[in-house]
């Protein structure tokens, strides 16, 4: 016979989605259009070009503000250590296009607070983002199901997602959509530990 019994959820994730007033269609237009630069499907690698494309975007400035504010209050709602304001928040941000058959393998974010992605366009075919349980690798024989293992969120235009740098996410292989699926990911920490 069970006299007391107290179920606890630790361990727990904080994840924010937040929904940005920017001119999502304009941004879209502007990112298809430079593109047409690019070589890669991301502007990751090539440092210059991020800053030209970033800097030329539409709203590019509201866009910063408005990440950072998302920022100070995911910190605030998770208990971690506040910013003490917007110029405390280093941000990096960078841009991603999504073909036919595109796809980004887990990863995470090292050497930052949180990581997080926009999306100025998405469609009903347009991959989703994964993010994974941390202790995933840790499972062993355990039952539970894959849905309990990974966030699996499918982004509407206009959407952000704020997650903690450290866990794993992924983007799975993009089918054949009318729009393509295009994504402004950042890394955000405290500013001092990047000057």
């Amino acid at each position: 016979m069970i006299q007391d019994l107290k179920h606890m959820g630790l361990f727990r994730v904080d994840v924010c989605r937040l929904v940005l007033d920017l001119p999502h269609e304009d941004i879209s237009k502007y990112i298809l259009e430079s593109r047409k630069t690019w070589d890669r499907y991301t502007t990751y690698h090539n440092p210059e070009l991020n800053k030209r494309i970033l800097e030329g975007m539409p709203a590019y400035e509201k866009f910063v503000d408005t990440i950072k504010e998302g920022a100070m209050e995911y910190v605030k709602r998770s208990g971690r250590k506040a910013f003490k304001d917007k110029d405390d928040i280093y941000l990096w941000s960078w841009i991603s296009v999504y073909d036919e058959h595109d796809q980004h393998g887990s990863h995470i974010h090292p050497k930052t607070l949180i990581a997080g992605t926009y999306y100025p366009q998405t469609d009903k075919d347009s991959s989703s983002i994964l993010l994974e349980a941390p202790w995933t690798n840790h499972c062993m024989h355990d039952t539970l199901p894959f849905t309990a293992q990974a966030f699996d969120y499918k982004p509407n235009p206009g959407d952000a997602l704020l997650w903690p740098a450290w866990i794993n996410h992924r983007v799975p292989l993009q089918p054949k959509a009318e729009k393509k699926r295009i994504a402004i990911s950042f890394n955000i920490d405290y500013i001092r530990y990047h000057d």
